[in-house]
């Protein structure tokens, strides 16, 4: 599963798999951003007691395609991976995602990336975040 930004090559990248390294891959998938010469990645906890998870925070900005006001957050529940999003009023959604390596304990790297989507593009990234999260 692949957010593409615009025009400036930058991605969010989602995969599942064994290359997870972990020992319950099935709760986890893998998170990469990548823009010019940055490309980090990090497991990320799926688990989502509130029911809303990323798939739905797309939902939520397609449904609201032609603008909303502030910026809109989203985090896994583990805090390793965040996306923000924010409308210009003219179609474009300026897109933050971030991706933590032991943030919890105070050392580690944090990578962010910045970059714009089409609002044009957000019914298709939910749906496809929707079949990546729930075999939809």
């Amino acid at each position: 599963m692949i957010i593409q930004g615009t025009s400036d090559g930058a991605a969010i990248i989602l995969t599942r798999g064994e290359w997870s390294g972990h020992p319950d891959a099935a709760n986890y998938y893998f998170a990469t951003i990548q823009t010019g010469s940055l490309d980090v990645g990090q497991n990320v906890y799926a688990f989502d007691p509130t029911n809303e998870g990323l798939a739905l925070f797309f939902a939520g900005l397609a449904e609201d395609w032609q603008g909303w006001d502030g910026v809109r957050q989203w985090s896994s529940l583990e805090g390793e991976f965040e996306v923000a999003c924010e409308h210009d009023g003219l179609g474009h959604i300026g897109t933050t995602a971030r991706l933590h390596k032991n943030r919890a304990y105070g050392v580690g790297w944090t990578g962010e990336i910045r970059f714009e989507i089409s609002a044009g593009e957000l019914d298709r990234i939910a749906n496809e975040l929707k079949k990546f999260f729930y075999n939809d």
